[in-house]
């Protein structure tokens, strides 16, 4: 299969997150995962935290980057046919389907994994309210990206 783009604001990248690069590593020739801006989101970690995280996640196993614009133009960029995108439940197939329409008009395929049943409750922010509540995350994010979260908060608490 050609290369895919894996697309969100992964802050912080969760077990979700996870399992549907995992998915797109073993569907796809190569896996790009762009972290995107999402206006309506107020970020916890910086784009170098989740660039590491993700790094700690995945090692050279995916083209990690930013970028500032659209899934499509990212795709683009990098030369990935399709994007991939996760589902966890049927609230959010209207959403996707939409995105996926847009995708397509713009020359862009989307193909979509369901996520296993175990982590369809595992989202970006019952783990940055997890983290703000001091309790461990580990439910949320990999052992890798825990210890991360640990770090950054440490930093940033002095």
């Amino acid at each position: 299969m050609p290369k895919c783009l894996v697309t969100g604001t992964f802050d912080p990248p969760t077990r979700g997150h996870e399992a549907i690069i995992e998915a797109a590593l073993r569907a796809f020739d190569e896996t790009a995962v762009a972290i995107l801006v999402n206006p309506e989101k107020e970020t916890m970690f910086s784009v170098s935290e989740r660039l590491e995280m993700l790094k700690a996640a995945f090692g050279e196993r995916i083209e990690a980057f930013f970028y500032d614009g659209m899934a499509v133009d990212a795709a683009e960029k990098v030369g990935a046919d399709v994007l991939v995108r996760g589902i966890r439940g049927a609230g959010d197939i209207p959403y996707e389907e939409e995105m996926a329409a847009y995708n397509r008009a713009h020359g862009k395929e989307t193909v979509f994994f369901f996520a296993k049943e175990a982590l369809s409750d595992v989202n970006s922010t019952a783990a940055r309210a997890a983290i703000l509540r001091g309790e461990n995350a580990e439910k949320y994010v990999s052992e890798n990206v825990a210890a991360l979260v640990t770090r950054y908060r440490r930093k940033k608490n002095g």
